[in-house]
């Protein structure tokens, strides 16, 4: 009688215990987070999804009305949207990075600006530093970055009030970036009336004689 006793009395604390560590567990999963109070470094432990749903917050609390989240699983490249003080509808791309922004993130966004009917192009990120064809493309696209010393500048003007200057800085117009398209252009040869590029040629006197044959 007393080992049963003692049996039903450790699977009764067992589950107390159990009840009590998934509460715990709920609580951790479910805590919120006080925009104000984010810093950068909160930021580096971020996910891609937290990030974004971040910087909705930001951008919702700057005082800008019409705020969108577009789903997780079908974004089109654009993972916000918001009308400016112009009313000029901007899609946003958030990318939460430790490495150097590529040129992916403005073909992303460049295409979502396409795709929603937007007036403006914006990517917010973490990163540092952006690569020469990111930075090209951008200007030519007419794609503004926000990177990562101005994402700590937009924390510290939110952080203290200035709502008006943090919106000046999201508004900023795109870098102007000085390139020439024709230095992505490869131009070949034709030689003895070969065209080749690679592994493939066509003699261009094949051709004459099946015109002249016909």
């Amino acid at each position: 009688m007393f080992d049963k006793n003692y049996l039903w009395l450790t699977l009764g604390l067992g589950l107390i215990v159990a009840l009590f560590v998934l509460v715990i567990i709920l609580k951790l999963r479910k805590k919120k987070y006080d925009v104000g109070k984010i810093t950068l470094s909160d930021i580096d432990k971020m996910t891609g999804h937290e990030f974004e749903d971040y910087l909705y917050v930001l951008i919702k609390s700057l005082g800008y009305d019409e705020v969108y989240l577009t789903k997780k699983s079908r974004d089109y490249g654009a993972d916000l949207l918001f009308r400016d003080r112009d009313q000029q509808l901007t899609v946003v791309q958030a990318k939460r990075l430790s490495e150097k922004l590529g040129l992916e993130a403005v073909q992303q966004i460049y295409t979502a600006q396409a795709y929603y009917l937007a007036d403006k192009a914006l990517i917010i990120t973490s990163a540092e530093h952006r690569s020469d064809p990111c930075r090209k493309l951008a200007s030519a696209t007419k794609v503004r970055i926000v990177n990562r010393d101005e994402l700590k500048e937009l924390i510290t003007l939110f952080k203290r009030g200035r709502v008006n200057q943090g919106q000046d800085l999201i508004e900023e117009p795109f870098d102007l970036v000085d390139f020439q398209a024709e230095d992505s252009i490869e131009q070949l040869e034709v030689k003895r009336g070969i065209v080749q590029a690679g592994d493939y040629f066509y003699r261009t006197s094949q051709r004459r004689r099946k015109v002249g044959g016909e």
